[in-house]
């Protein structure tokens, strides 16, 4: 599978933003002739067979067609089944995948893309050019971007003639100059102005369609048909079989698989509640969450001890943070916000309900990243300081007036009232908003909880822009490249905060313009960008966590395949009876 480009949004966190979870990143290592025998298995060698059973504790929606849906389980579910064109190695380089190899014109404005050959989809037609291009058509069509509401059309932005495809003016980028077809497995990317972050940030994730089955078939009734409910071609590791909408998904493997045959035979994705889960995993009745982020902190600890399991902590590509609604007055007031940062105690978070399993975060990528900008560079750490906090409040004109508990808004002459919207079903989501609620309240701002909503409900909600989420917790994903596009722009569909400011935008231009394909001029670009968020913190940053994983001992997976965000290989894992 694929890191998706940009957010995944998830009720603690992002799974491997795009999650670069599962894609086979085309150095598979493992023979898929291996007999099964019980004699490999007692020597450590992969067998074929058996069954995983992988659990997620949010509920996806059954859409498995890419990237109509932004929920990190829903990712989760069709990344098993679906390839993007290139990969990621463990240090976060850009790998082959479906797409063999690529190259630049001298003016940067286009992109050659070679497929492999040997890309077939599970029902052995060939992976084409024309493949590539539906996937783009669709991304960029208005029933994805209007109907749906789809939120990756940025994806196809910098493609020559995507505002005409986008407003139904042109159906094709074949018919704008922005995708020429050499042959079924070479093409052509134009693009407009050079952009550095193209092809990591966006071509990268391009996610083929099978075009002999669905070429046909207007975009329009794409979301409700049977395809999109339970594919009969796919070109990832497995196949789905059998769908009962958002409660279980049973997968067979893919013989036709690029990186090949996967040792283990079939997969089931049940959906179960967080607080059942690891009791599940600890009696064998699920092998493995699916996610990093769907299993506490306290049970992974716990599980650490178990022999009976295998555990891993990988750094997530998400942080944790609580949004605001800039578009609203009361969040005018950039001390405000300041000092709601100084006023948390992030690291009692961190070690109260993650177990030190993650570090505080004061900026828009996590610490791990290249492109992080750090202490060094002039990023203050907004540490715990409640004295600070009430200074800037004070300087800032919100004063509590005696006799009262809370402080009022200087434009308003009222008490200042905030709501604070959380996910359901998450223990430890109800004791972060907890504790940001009561640190907020120390230092005199009136912020209580909301009801908790249904995850995709409240994204719902954030993207429509709905009134009474004043405050909401959420992860934002990272992609492997640092493109703040997306999420951060002014216009950005992912922007849920509606902050609008133009310096910012000027500098996330910056981030790609031609000056950046230099990595060096590019990493100093993100830094003067990540320097304007830090002063202007239109998010109350919270966290930079671990991703957690525990799995059944009989469930063997190789070292090679955990990397930061999530895993990669899913073909290579085998299961030992």
């Amino acid at each position: 599978m694929s890191k998706i480009k940009k957010t995944t949004l998830s009720t603690i966190a992002v799974a491997a933003s795009v999650a670069i979870v599962l894609t086979g990143c085309g150095n598979s290592t493992s023979s898929n002739n291996n007999s099964g025998s019980s004699n490999n298995a007692a020597a450590g060698k992969p067998v074929n067979g058996g069954t995983l059973t992988m659990a997620d504790t949010t509920k996806w929606e059954d859409m498995f067609i890419p990237y109509l849906n932004d929920a990190s389980p829903t990712f989760a579910m069709w990344e098993l089944s679906f390839e993007p064109l290139m990969s990621y190695d463990k240090n976060l380089n850009l790998t082959p995948n479906i797409a063999k190899s690529w190259s630049y014109s001298k003016n940067k404005k286009t992109l050659t893309i070679k497929l492999d050959p040997n890309a077939k989809w599970s029902d052995g037609k060939p992976i084409t050019s024309d493949d590539v291009l539906l996937f783009m058509n669709f991304i960029a069509s208005p029933a994805y971007n209007k109907t749906f509401q789809g939120d990756y059309g940025y994806m196809v932005q910098p493609v020559v003639g995507s505002a005409d495809v986008m407003s139904g003016k042109a159906k094709s980028f074949a018919d704008t100059g922005g995708f020429k077809k050499i042959s079924n497995t070479e093409f052509q990317l134009n693009f407009t102005n050079v952009d550095a972050a193209v092809l990591a940030a966006d071509v990268s994730s391009y996610t083929p369609l099978p075009s002999h089955i669905l070429g046909k078939i207007p975009f329009s009734q794409w979301q409700n048909m049977s395809f999109d409910k339970v594919p009969t071609v796919v070109d990832g590791a497995f196949i789905p079989k059998k769908v009962n909408g958002q409660s279980s998904i049973t997968y067979d493997a893919n013989p036709n698989y690029l990186h090949g045959k996967p040792h283990i035979a079939h997969v089931q994705l049940k959906y179960v509640s967080e607080d059942v889960l690891p009791s599940l995993i600890e009696n064998g009745q699920i092998d493995m969450n699916i996610e990093g982020n769907n299993l506490d902190t306290n049970s992974f600890v716990k599980m650490e001890k178990d022999s009976n399991l295998s555990t891993e902590a990988q750094p997530a590509m998400s942080y944790g943070y609580v949004g605001m609604k800039l578009n609203e007055s009361k969040f005018k007031s950039v001390k405000l916000r300041q000092a709601m940062n100084y006023a948390v105690d992030k690291q009692a978070i961190i070690q109260g309900v993650y177990k030190g399993l993650g570090k505080p975060a004061y900026g828009p990528l996590p610490y791990f990243d290249w492109a992080a900008a750090q202490p060094s560079d002039g990023m203050n750490t907004y540490s715990y300081n409640p004295t600070k906090a009430k200074q800037l409040l004070n300087e800032a004109g919100f004063t509590i007036p005696k006799g009262q508990k809370y402080r009022i808004d200087p434009a308003t002459g009222k008490t200042a009232k905030y709501t604070l919207v959380y996910s359901s079903g998450s223990a430890e989501v109800q004791s972060i908003c907890t504790a940001v609620a009561q640190n907020l309240q120390a230092v005199g701002l009136d912020v209580q909880l909301g009801t908790p909503l249904d995850f995709n409900v409240m994204l719902t909600k954030l993207e429509n822009n709905s009134p009474g989420l004043d405050m909401f917790f959420l992860a934002n994903g990272v992609g492997t490249d640092p493109d703040p596009r997306g999420t951060w722009g002014s216009n950005d569909p992912q922007n849920f905060g509606r902050w609008v400011n133009a310096k910012n935008d000027a500098l996330i231009a910056e981030t790609y313009s031609a000056k950046a394909f230099n990595k060096t001029y590019r990493k100093q670009a993100f830094i003067k960008w990540q320097l304007n968020v830090n002063q202007q913190v239109p998010q109350l940053f919270l966290y930079d966590r671990d991703d957690t994983w525990a799995y059944n001992k009989n469930v063997h997976i190789p070292a090679s395949s955990w990397i930061p965000g999530g895993y990669t290989g899913i073909q290579n894992w085998w299961i030992s009876q």
